[in-house]
């Protein structure tokens, strides 16, 4: 029998790829399951556009039915005020003449069968070269980077003002940085970045949810898969391989993109080269459906406990590192960031 997660993941490729979901037979207990189960993976929006289009008779019923609508009109509302926020942004850089670019998050809406379906936390955007100038713009010209950007709200909306586009800790992100900055001389008219630019982007950003949160929401995977997918002529991948190499990152670039194109239900086959470990890929598939990422170690436990759970979590973590930066030094780092935590 399929589990809610099984049933959550057939709905939203049936969202995802504009399929019917064929017949359901849920009772009104599993409908409330995979309610709370869309919610903690933030796909609700998503799911009950697949729900909008089944017959009547099986749909969910009752206050679950309310959930599902009053939770994808909060999402589309947060997402129209974003659009206002952002055109608002615009006026005042054309006014200024700064140029900026939107990264991640609501600029890959568009990649969506229906934008306002993706929640966005934030807005963030880059001001190549004119960091203080953006802050200014965005209403705090006081405002300082912490780490790679700095923060402030714009009409109730939180914006990131990007100095840097990674966090600059290992070589990798220096050389993903250099690679992706050249595309932005002169930055593009349509405020976005180039699919190859995006593509190192959007990867490093994936796996910097490993490396420094421990953790990988569902929708990064999503956005990954659904980029593949609208830009399968735009990109070739012979090329998206050698850069992927040149940055220390094509195990990962394979193994993510398998991954994607499972829980999208899209073939981007075309994209990987070799051949993808399965038992890490079940791993990855896992820890993103499951969440089953380990916790920090409590600093309270004695010093030798508090070793060896670090040392337990470490082994556990280990076939992670194959699809972290790949240096050594930086794989020393990395190893040594997660025994502090």
């Amino acid at each position: 029998m399929p589990s809610t997660t099984d049933n959550m993941l057939r709905l939203l490729r049936c969202s995802l790829n504009k399929q019917p979901a064929g017949r359901l037979d849920w009772d009104d207990k599993e409908w409330e399951r995979l309610f709370w189960l869309a919610r903690k993976h933030g796909v609700v929006t998503m799911i009950n556009d697949a729900i909008e289009a089944l017959p009547d008779d099986q749909k969910p019923q009752g206050d679950i039915a309310l959930s599902w609508t009053l939770s994808a009109e909060r999402t589309r509302y947060h997402y129209a005020h974003q659009k206002e926020v952002l055109a608002s942004i615009d006026q005042k850089a054309r006014e200024q003449g700064l140029p900026y670019v939107v990264l991640k998050g609501i600029s890959l809406s568009k990649y969506y069968p229906r934008p306002d379906s993706r929640p966005c936390g934030d807005i963030d955007i880059m001001f190549p070269g004119h960091f203080e100038q953006g802050n200014a713009l965005l209403g705090a010209p006081e405002a300082k980077a912490v780490g790679k950007h700095s923060e402030m709200k714009v009409d109730g909306v939180t914006v990131e003002n990007h100095r840097q586009l990674t966090d600059l800790n290992y070589k990798s992100q220096h050389k993903a940085e250099k690679y992706i900055l050249q595309y932005l001389q002169p930055v593009p008219d349509d405020h976005c970045l180039p699919p190859m630019a995006n593509m190192v982007y959007i990867l490093m950003h994936t796996v910097s949810h490993l490396t420094a949160r421990n953790k990988l929401p569902l929708r990064n995977v999503i956005d990954w898969g659904l980029f593949l997918r609208a830009n399968r002529t735009e990109l070739n991948p012979d090329e998206c391989i050698s850069v992927m190499q040149q940055l220390g990152m094509a195990q990962a670039f394979c193994l993510f993109t398998q991954l994607a194109s499972d829980i999208v239900g899209t073939d981007l086959s075309c994209f990987v080269k070799g051949k993808v470990n399965e038992a890490d890929c079940q791993r990855m598939r896992d820890l993103i459906l499951y969440r089953t990422f380990d916790q920090a170690v409590p600093k309270s436990l004695p010093f030798f406990p508090r070793l060896f759970a670090r040392i337990s979590r470490f082994n556990k973590r280990r076939w992670m590192y194959r699809y972290l930066p790949s240096s050594t030094a930086e794989q020393i780092h990395a190893i040594m960031t997660s025994f502090r935590k």
